[in-house]
């Protein structure tokens, strides 16, 4: 992970950070790793409070291609 930003000037403390780019991942449906990227997306992650603040993460997110021609993923 890699906090790109961090802004505590409203009511709930945002923290924006994403996956590293060229770290492979195992797939989802095989297992078999890759690093292979074909996008990206936001997620958005409720955390606890932070001195007495909502805290949201905003996580950008790689989508991966299996390369296992055998997977149905």
């Amino acid at each position: 992970m890699l906090v790109e930003s961090v802004d505590v000037s409203g009511p709930c403390v945002v923290v924006r950070a994403r996956t590293r780019s060229g770290v492979s991942a195992g797939c989802t449906g095989c297992g078999t790793r890759s690093a292979w990227s074909h996008s990206r997306y936001v997620r958005h992650l409720a955390d606890t409070t932070l001195g007495g603040r909502p805290v949201r993460i905003d996580l950008s997110v790689r989508r991966l291609y299996c390369e296992n021609t055998a997977c149905s993923s």
